[in-house]
C-alpha cells in the first residue's frame, strides 16, 4: 500500500468514526456495578477488524461497555478494575461471551460471516473444562468454534505459561482461534509462537502508533511480523489511527488492522449497517 492509498483508506473512513464512550472521571462504586449486572446494562460493543489488502471486514473484537441510564456509555475503566478486585471477572466474561456469540449468530443470519474475538483472563486458564465449556456455548448459539477467537494478553501468557500450555492446545484442537493480544517485544514467547498453540497475534498499539515516523518502532514491527510469518500466524495491528502507520503495516506484511482509522467500537445492532456503508466506499 502506497502512502496515497493509505491516505485514501483513511479519508474513506474518517467521517464514519465517532467516540463510543463517555468518561465519567473514575471507577464506579460496587453497588452500582451490581445493579448494572442485574439490570442488563453491561454489554459488548464491537470494533471491526479489517483486511488491509481488500478492505473487507473479517471480524470484530468484543469490548465491554456499560450503558448507564444517566451517564451514557461508559468505558471498561469505570467498572472492570473493581470487578477484578471483587473476583467478579468471570461473571463479566460469561456475560460478554454469551451476548457476543448471539450477536455473531445474528450477523450470520444477515449474511455476514464474521469471527468475533473476546479477551480471556488468566483466571480462566485454570479451568480444565474451558475448551468444553466454550464449545458448548458456541453450539448453543448455533455457531462453530471457528466463529470465535480467544485473545490472551502476552503478559498473561508469559506469567502463566505452565497453565496456558495445555489449555491453548485444547482450544486449538477444538477449532477455536487463539490470539496473542497486546504483542510487543515477545520476550519469552518467541519459541512458543512457532508451535501450534496460536492462530495469530495482535500487535500492541504502543508499537503501531507513530511507527510511520519512528525507525525504532518500525524495526520492532518488522521483527514481530516476520516472526508471525515464520509461524504461519495471522496478524492484526491494533490502535491504528493514521495513514502513516497503516502504510507501514501494509508494507511490512500485516494482514489486518483494528482502530479508529476504520471505526470506533459499535453496538451489536450497528455493525452490519456500518459494514454496508464501509463497503460502498
Amino acid at each position: 500500500m502506497t502512502p496515497s492509498q493509505a491516505a485514501g483508506f483513511l479519508a474513506q473512513s474518517a467521517h464514519l468514526t465517532s467516540p463510543a464512550t463517555a468518561d465519567n472521571g473514575g471507577a464506579m462504586p460496587i453497588d452500582e456495578i451490581w445493579k448494572a449486572l442485574v439490570n442488563d446494562q453491561l454489554v459488548p460493543y464491537f470494533q471491526p477488524i479489517v483486511d488491509i489488502r481488500n478492505r473487507r471486514v473479517i471480524g470484530a473484537e468484543a469490548l465491554a461497555r456499560w450503558r448507564h441510564p444517566a451517564l451514557g456509555v461508559l468505558s471498561p475503566i469505570t467498572f472492570v478494575p473493581v470487578m477484578e478486585e471483587r473476583g467478579m471477572i468471570r461473571e463479566l466474561t460469561e456475560l460478554i461471551l454469551e451476548k457476543s456469540l448471539y450477536a455473531c449468530r445474528d450477523w450470520l443470519d444477515q449474511g455476514q460471516e464474521l469471527q468475533v474475538s473476546i479477551n480471556l483472563s488468566a483466571q480462566l486458564l485454570a479451568d480444565p473444562q474451558l475448551a468444553a465449556h466454550l464449545a458448548q456455548k458456541t453450539r448453543l448459539a448455533g455457531l462453530s468454534p471457528a466463529n470465535l477467537s480467544l485473545e490472551f494478553a502476552e503478559s498473561t501468557l508469559r506469567q502463566h505459561w505452565a497453565m496456558a500450555d495445555t489449555q491453548l492446545q485444547a482450544l486449538r484442537q477444538a477449532g477455536f482461534g487463539v490470539m496473542v493480544d497486546e504483542f510487543g517485544i515477545g520476550t519469552g514467547l518467541t519459541d512458543k509462537l512457532l508451535s501450534s498453540h496460536f492462530s495469530g497475534l495482535k500487535i500492541d498499539r504502543a508499537f503501531v502508533h507513530g511507527a510511520g515516523d519512528n525507525q525504532h518502532l518500525r524495526a520492532i514491527l518488522a521483527e514481530a511480523l516476520a516472526l508471525a510469518q515464520a509461524g504461519g500466524l495471522s496478524t492484526v495491528g491494533m490502535g491504528v489511527e493514521d495513514a502513516g502507520d497503516l502504510s507501514v503495516l501494509s508494507e511490512l506484511g500485516c494482514h489486518a488492522v483494528q482502530g479508529y482509522i476504520c471505526a470506533a467500537p459499535l453496538p451489536a445492532s450497528g455493525l452490519i449497517p456500518w459494514i454496508s456503508q464501509w463497503e460502498k466506499r
